[in-house]
């Protein structure tokens, strides 16, 4: 959900809070990605223009798409229950490119597949933060 009116953009409010606070900031790649499938935005620009010297540490995950009557695509739910999606590696990738390494969590909290999936996709996450 997005307010009617913003005096700010999101990136710029998080990044008042954080300098005004001294608090560290919590990028989840996947839920930028669901927010502008959602809301017609460029998750690249999103990413690009995060203040990275606040991140802290980065989360991953999968998203699902729910169906909609909406025209223009299905609604997609940061549902944490699948493999990251390839678009949402690339966006990490992206951020890591420009910011440096971050901690990084894989978020699968529903459907649990076997230990050997969840294992690749912490190694993927590696492969980036290596890169």
């Amino acid at each position: 959900m997005r307010f009617a009116d913003d005096e700010m953009t999101e990136i710029a409010f998080l990044d008042v809070l954080a300098r005004r606070t001294g608090c560290g900031l919590l990028l989840d790649i996947n839920n930028v990605f669901v927010s502008a499938a959602n809301h017609a935005f460029d998750p690249r620009a999103y990413v690009d223009a995060f203040p990275a010297e606040h991140v802290g540490e980065i989360h991953l995950g999968g998203h699902a798409p729910l169906a909609a009557d909406d025209p223009t695509g299905p609604l997609l739910i940061d549902a944490h229950d699948r493999a990251v999606d390839a678009e949402v590696w690339n966006l990490y990738a992206r951020f890591v490119a420009r910011a440096g390494p971050r901690p990084t969590l894989v978020e699968w909290d529903n459907d649990v597949p076997a230990w050997p999936v969840l294992f690749a996709e912490a190694l993927a996450a590696e492969r980036i933060l290596k890169a």
